[in-house]
């Protein structure tokens, strides 16, 4: 499903609207209206998509708005809708998304909202597992059972939990934790078991229960309001360094140093972090949760941090040194704020099982299901005794069975044969002591398995919405194929166009000029003018530092660096590169140096070397060529007025 992400984050809501009907038409396409309530939801729901800010004005999106109703055109004048393998992909497309709409709300709901209660609250607890497994034998289910019964008795007569759990417990992470689990909320641990942490109160061990794991006890230790998120910056300096003169403890207390003496955190982070990704932004990580992150010495460094602005002391991780600073921390919203993102979670959880058992139920009324009252009774007696014990019963349909009716939904009939051949796969299901249960049983879980197909297969039938999703997906999936067709393919086959695209372009691919040189930084322009003189007389790094940086302050930097002439992080606008010792120029309200080594001249890349690039920006120019011959065939006709009343609603 990946590979036709990027045609749905622009695409994938312009066909969401045509379950609305409308007489206002916004324009008319080759024929084809647009209603301006169409246009309005697209508008609303992607200008936060979009970029370039000068396509955020109604007019400017309206071009992009046509250029998309005329690529779905095309594509169904291809006749791109009758392709086996799109066929095939919507298919796919719909296995997927339909389970979005096979769900309970009344369920959904008290789920998400004790959900919303353990978000907000953490609990801390420690285990013990005995383990078996979903299919094992009576036998060894009740040995497993005896056992965890038997470390519970033994800790509520009062010997301590960590000991029992070192004997007892088959996590294999018990031997040397004693079964704690430190603190968690919801959605860290299985349903079940987070359930039984929740709901056990702290210092008490809650009766044995099972997962698919096997059984276990908990004790919660303590519960505590949660941390929320939070968004840090940071300057790390990596344990492994490239440039081996550089010691990343010593550099990270420089830094730290020139943080106290008043220097600015952002600027630091941009010279120095070797987290490139945060550096460009001055430090700044994206907002996380606790126990989000690898690093649980980071994540307890960062949440200790009291005001905003206040940074620590540096401290080590397992990824390198760090200076971390607070910029925001967010408590948990409100539920109204939270309840979108916990249902998504709460449908992807096994506690989703409550709602689909719930949905069964509503499905059998919705339909009005009822099963023929003879339809047990007569599998239990076509099941032989000796048979239904060895699990091996041969269903053989008898006459008039592959037309009697064990229930319909409207005109499709649900036979005695459908269910006959059901029960002979699933007859060696395990847990029935008895043939009448198991056909019981098995018959009720057949059932719903039918009425929940048949609703699956008529869905667009019931529910209005997902008829307008699957229109929505049924375009995007043809965008795809239309520009595989038009533009993808045809930039990967011409070979001579492609040849000649990069001969007419090529300085585009340009290596630019490089340099290798020791950029030395200070705050104060004399030092640096100092430093020069210094290094003219031959004197080294440690002997420039051991001068410069005196009273247990830190005055300059030095980094060795293999850059572009042209990346202005590091290089100011009028340096010219050359060989030796630069003079001191400003640089982002302090001063720099440059003491450069090599040259490495600017150089055309082969077409070999930058294939993919030029291909990808080949692509965008078949693509551009090709709209454009698209847009003079066409006869599109914008009604001025509409478009004017829908933009004032706007201000």
């Amino acid at each position: 499903m990946i590979k036709y992400l990027h045609v749905f984050l622009l695409l994938a809501s312009f066909s969401l609207c045509h379950a609305q009907e409308t007489t206002d038409v916004l324009l008319i396409i080759n024929g084809q209206d647009v209603t301006v309530d169409e246009f309005k939801a697209v508008y609303l729901k992607n200008i936060s998509l979009v970029q370039d800010d000068s396509q955020k004005d109604p007019r400017s999106y309206l071009e992009l708005f046509k250029e998309y109703k005329l690529k779905v055109q095309e594509a169904y004048a291809l006749d791109l809708h009758k392709k086996p393998a799109y066929i095939k992909e919507l298919s796919g497309y719909r296995t997927q998304l339909i389970k979005n709409y096979l769900t309970d709300v009344e369920v959904t709901e008290s789920l998400v909202k004790e959900a919303y209660d353990r978000t907000t609250t953490e609990v801390k607890a420690r285990h013990i597992l005995v383990k078996v497994t979903p299919d094992a034998s009576p036998s060894d289910t009740l040995k497993a059972y005896t056992k965890i019964i038997q470390a519970r008795d033994r800790i509520e007569a009062g010997e301590d939990f960590q000991k029992i759990a070192k004997t007892y417990s088959e996590d294999p992470s018990a031997a040397s934790n004693g079964g704690e689990l430190g603190w968690f909320k919801a959605f860290k641990m299985v349903y079940a078991f987070e359930s039984a942490a929740f709901l056990t109160i702290p210092g008490q061990v809650s009766k044995p229960f099972k997962t698919r794991f096997g059984y276990h006890i908990v004790q919660t230790t303590d519960k505590r309001q949660a941390r929320g998120a939070i968004q840090v910056a940071h300057i790390m300096l990596a344990l492994k360094q490239t440039d081996t003169t550089l010691n990343p403890e010593k550099r990270i207390q420089e830094i730290y140093a020139l943080l106290e003496q008043g220097t600015s955190f952002e600027k630091l982070a941009q010279t120095h972090s070797d987290d490139k990704r945060s550096a460009v932004k001055g430090g700044i990580l994206d907002r996380f949760e606790s126990g989000q992150l690898s690093s649980k010495i980071f994540e307890n460094k960062v949440f200790n941090i009291k005001n905003q602005n206040d940074y620590t002391k540096p401290f080590k991780s397992e990824f390198g040194w760090h200076i971390a600073k607070l910029i925001k921390k967010y408590p948990i919203g409100s539920y109204e704020e939270e309840r979108n993102a916990l249902e998504e979670k709460v449908k992807r959880d096994n506690r989703s099982k409550q709602i689909s058992d719930t949905l069964q139920s509503k499905l059998r009324t919705y339909y009005n299901v009822k099963e023929n009252s003879n339809l047990q009774a007569y599998f239990i007696s076509r099941i032989p005794d000796a048979d239904f014990s060895t699990k091996k019963w041969k269903y053989t349909p008898q006459k008039n069975e592959e037309n009697e009716v064990a229930f319909k939904i409207k005109d499709t009939v649900f036979s005695y044969k459908s269910l006959g051949e059901y029960l002979e796969r699933f007859q060696r299901t395990s847990g029935y002591a008895t043939k009448d249960a198991f056909v019981k049983d098995q018959t009720f879980i057949w059932t719903n398995k039918m009425i929940k197909q048949y609703h699956e297969d008529h869905l667009e039938e019931a529910d209005p919405e997902f008829n307008a999703l699957m229109r929505e997906y049924r375009e995007g999936l043809l965008l795809f194929e239309l520009l595989e067709t038009k533009v993808w393919n045809v930039a990967k086959t011409d070979t001579v166009g492609l040849k000649k695209y990069f001969q007419e372009h090529k300085e585009v691919y340009r290596v630019p000029e490089t340099v290798n040189m020791m950029m030395i930084t200070a705050s104060k322009k004399g030092t640096l003018s100092r430093i020069k003189k210094l290094l003219q007389k031959g004197k080294t790094r440690e002997e420039i530092e051991k001068t410069i940086n005196t009273d247990q302050k830190v005055h300059v930097l030095f980094t060795n660096r293999k850059v572009a002439v042209t990346d202005t992080t590091y290089i100011v606008s009028d340096f010219k590169p050359s060989k030796g010792i630069s003079k001191v120029y400003d640089y982002n309200n302090d001063y720099v140096l440059y003491n450069v080594t090599e040259v490495i001249p600017s150089q055309l890349k082969t077409l070999e070397e930058t294939k993919g690039i030029v291909i990808n920006d080949f692509q965008k120019e078949i693509e551009h060529n090709w709209l454009q011959g698209l847009k003079e065939k066409a006869d599109i006709r914008v009604n001025e007025t509409v478009l004017n009343r829908f933009i004032n609603t706007l201000k």
